[in-house]
């Protein structure tokens, strides 16, 4: 997969007592966060049983950033009567849930409030594969109906970890699931208002660096020793009317035995322009509540507007901005805006 845009970010603080602007122009793998090369297969053992495999590395090809390749998603497995399973680096079940009806399919970008990266947004929906963990799918009980379960193992990036999903659909019109995902927090980790279109940007706005805090600290909880237990967990869908399909759902996290919590409202629309074109459009509001019980929200929208050249090759239009919405110190206020014009090639 080889993805590559022109963006633009634009990010603008008014922190207590200096406020400013910055903005950041790149070349980025916009639509799919990555480029990424992927090797993968099945063997037919015989009596219904065969075995599966998935490599890719990420960072390879025309990225900006100079970095070695780094392991993506990696795994091995069986798939049989007694359903499927997977072992090595993989999406979490909640990720693959809600990304499965987003319809801009940028995770990463701005506009899905509170879907941080490293673990400062929402854990559940980071849009990085999970790591050491094993993957059961149970075999399907009525057509249409699909369980998942994942253990994740702790190592010196991540705490121990469990997710899950049921999704039930008719694999045209509608499409409902329930998915969770609880995890143990390591020494240090923060749970954070983290905007995803200026995490990493490494940019600063007269002394306010923008890594998911964004001028004033809206940090809602930080781990002195570790051990504590972040659980999320959604309820979303979609129906398809035809000329355009709803998406709708909500989204909870919370750092359990403190205050600290997010819920968050999602809604968007697809719209087909056509055999090659398509248009989607998600507007997220998450309300959060610090540790100490203050309280504050931040609200987002994202359009995409994609043309299929071919069957491997996409251009595209990316568009999204996230915005603080008060309740918090005053003067402290943010927006983070981001449009870029791409072109996303898979072989």
């Amino acid at each position: 997969m080889v993805d590559q845009s022109y963006e633009k970010l634009v990010t603008k603080t008014n922190p207590v007592p200096s406020s400013g602007s910055a903005t950041l122009n790149r070349a980025s793998s916009t639509l799919a966060n990555y480029n990424w090369l992927s090797f993968s297969g099945n063997e037919d053992m015989g009596e219904g049983l065969k075995a599966t495999y998935e490599m890719s590395l990420r960072y390879v090809g025309p990225d900006t950033e100079n970095r070695a390749p780094q392991n993506y998603l990696s795994h091995v497995g069986l798939e049989g009567g007694f359903g499927k399973v997977k072992l090595g680096r993989q999406w979490r079940p909640l990720f693959t849930a809600v990304a499965a009806i987003d319809p801009t399919q940028l995770s990463a970008t701005p506009g899905f409030a509170g879907a941080g990266k490293a673990g400062t947004g929402l854990s559940g929906l980071a849009p990085d594969p999970n790591n050491n963990t094993l993957t059961y799918n149970l075999p399907s009980l009525t057509p249409g109906l699909f369980i998942q379960a994942q253990k994740g193992f702790a190592d010196a990036t991540q705490g121990e970890n469990f997710g899950g999903y049921i999704i039930f659909t008719d694999g045209q019109k509608f499409y409902a699931t329930y998915a969770i995902n609880s995890a143990k927090m390591l020494k240090g980790n923060i749970f954070a208002a983290s905007l995803t279109g200026t995490n990493g940007t490494n940019a600063t706005i007269s002394g306010a660096t923008l890594l998911g805090k964004n001028g004033l600290d809206h940090l809602l909880y930080s781990s002195t020793n570790g051990g504590e237990t972040r659980e999320s967990s959604t309820l979303a869908g979609s129906y398809n009317f035809g000329v355009v399909k709803v998406v709708g759902g909500v989204v909870t996290e919370k750092v359990n035995g403190t205050k600290a919590k997010l819920d968050m409202d999602v809604f968007g629309l697809n719209v087909p322009l056509g055999a090659q074109a398509n248009l989607g459009y998600l507007h997220t509001k998450a309300n959060h509540t610090r540790a100490a019980g203050s309280t504050f929200s931040i609200s987002g929208d994202k359009v995409l507007l994609s043309y299929n050249l071919s069957k491997r090759t996409t251009t595209y239009f990316a568009w999204g901005k996230q915005r603080l919405d008060g309740k918090t110190a005053a003067g402290n206020e943010f927006s983070t805006a981001m449009s870029a014009l791409g072109l996303r090639h898979s072989f």
